[in-house]
């Protein structure tokens, strides 16, 4: 063996030993050595990059524009990148793009020009960033309208004591009626920038050891007085809940605005699903993907099969005035009120929704002195004996859920190709012939969503297995689906459930 070559092999070996993406290009962009990090992160094998443009691996507007700039640069010597790092966007095979952290570098060897770049996928580092600036706004918000409500508070406080006082003395009908009017406006602006302390969390909160059960229940007995005959309203209690801190008439008002928004968005009536149940999160994903601290937890959920919400109506429901409402039909301080107060509680509220299918809201208050879980153990073993080389396509339209999703899978141990749609699943599925079985999710845009993708590969692609996912209820999503066999797994899940979900996937039928 010359040493040329043995040199060749000791530098693959190297890269290929690098967690980062690593490639090499020449003065034309062609790619002349890529590590197996590189085809991971851009969803090719290995050796079907090595030859090809270095611009397959960016968008069409970045592509467009890439070669002028090396031969600028070749010419000029002047560079913004080489020697730095900077944030792009990468491009995968299957089209979809994601945030790159890239840098480059450059050398000359025997009259050749090189180019080195370096490269690995932020995703996670940008979905963290998102959710910090979501939270932080509404941090901001929140110490806002902190501060108008205090004056306001002041000001209404005046206003009512005066109102109060000169309708002792007037004895005129018609003016006592316009006084009244008053005072009723003013109790109404009082209501209002109590809804703001609650959300900035300056009201007054009597967090205590509570019965959730009970609080439920005395809840849903004002929302079955107020919903119609068309609304069917189903609860679901579990037994010996343990401990929690929370103020019963709060937790009470938060089920009610829950309800009342969701009747809201049933106006043709539906079904409305109230649970209270013991949660553990100890799985950093599921952790991750809830944005709430691993831990013992209550939860209580409010389901409904409304219109749902959009990806941008669920980054702003908790925001104060924020409504879908029609003008008249509501202050937008419902869900600000709710979020204010578990939060003061220590708590947390997530929400999953999905157009045409409905929404549902978990409030989640730590229980007090949980004792240690041992689960993560169990899971640790799970996660070893799951994968046997299998190959999932991930198909989901959210880029952190899939994002996520992708990882979870690889730490799984599964080879894992990604689709951003039903459709674009479709078109891998004709052109790999490879996959084993495909983990989509029920509700998506185009012309194929879960469901009609998943009997769209029981069709045609009978040897490929499905596991469907949502947020949504079970019961309801089987109604969707009893027409074909299936196995749903329900949003969020931990490692452990995804492990077992699809092990007992692969050892069915």
């Amino acid at each position: 063996m010359t040493d040329q070559k043995l040199d060749g092999l000791l530098l693959m070996a190297m890269l290929d030993a690098m967690p980062d993406a690593v490639l090499m290009s020449d003065a034309d962009g062609i790619i002349t050595r890529a590590n197996k990090a590189t085809g991971a992160l851009f969803g090719y094998a290995q050796d079907q990059l090595t030859g090809s443009s270095i611009n397959t691996l960016m968008p069409p507007a970045m592509a467009e524009r890439h070669d002028g700039f090396m031969q600028a640069y070749l010419k000029t010597g002047k560079s913004r990148v080489i020697g730095r790092g900077r944030t792009v966007e990468g491009m995968r095979q299957d089209g979809t793009l994601f945030p790159l952290h890239v840098s480059l570098g450059h050398a000359e060897h025997a009259d050749e020009t090189h180019f080195v770049a370096i490269m690995h996928d932020i995703s996670s580092r940008v979905a963290a960033e998102e959710a910090l600036a979501r939270s932080a706004r509404i941090d901001a918000i929140g110490q806002m309208t902190g501060g108008i409500s205090h004056d306001f508070s002041n000001i209404l406080t005046v206003v009512i004591g005066n109102l109060e006082l000169l309708q002792e003395r007037l004895k005129d009908k018609e003016s006592r009626a316009m006084l009244s009017d008053a005072l009723e406006a003013a109790e109404l602006g009082s209501e209002l920038t109590s809804g703001l302390s609650a959300f900035a969390r300056k009201s007054a909160t009597h967090c205590e050891t509570i019965n959730v059960n009970a609080a439920c229940e005395a809840a849903l007995g004002l929302i079955q007085r107020t919903f119609d005959p068309q609304y069917d309203i189903t609860v679901e209690l579990e037994n010996d809940l343990p401990s929690v801190l929370a103020d019963t008439t709060q937790l009470q008002s938060a089920l009610i605005n829950i309800a009342l928004n969701a009747r809201d968005a049933m106006p043709e009536g539906g079904k409305l699903i109230v649970r209270s149940e013991a949660v553990t999160i100890d799985d950093t994903y599921m952790a991750q993907e809830l944005d709430v601290a691993e831990g013992s937890y209550v939860r209580v959920s409010v389901t409904d099969t409304g219109r749902g919400m959009g990806p941008d109506t669920q980054q702003r429901v908790f925001e104060p005035f924020f409504t879908t409402k029609p003008v008249g039909r509501g202050t937008g301080l419902g869900l600000a009120m709710v979020y204010g107060f578990v939060r003061q509680c220590g708590g947390h509220v997530a929400v999953y929704s999905e157009i045409g299918l409905g929404t549902t809201i978990a409030l989640y208050f730590p229980v007090l002195d949980a004792p240690p879980s041992h689960e993560p153990q169990v899971r640790d073993v799970t996660a070893r004996k799951a994968a046997r080389g299998q190959t999932v396509l991930v198909v989901e339209d959210n880029p952190q859920i899939r994002q996520l999703t992708t990882a979870r899978l690889r730490d799984l141990g599964y080879k894992v190709h990604e689709a951003v749609s039903g459709d674009a699943a479709a078109e891998i599925l004709q052109q790999d012939a490879h996959i084993d079985a495909v983990f989509t999710d029920l509700i998506m845009p185009g012309e194929l969503d879960g469901l009609a993708l998943a009997r769209h590969i029981v069709a045609t692609y009978p040897r490929i297995r499905i596991l469907l996912t949502s947020g949504y209820a079970a019961d309801i999503l089987g109604r969707q689906t009893d027409d074909m066999k299936h196995h749903i797994l329900r949003k969020p899940y931990r490692q452990s459930d995804l492990a077992k979900a699809l092990s007992a996937l692969f050892d069915g039928d």
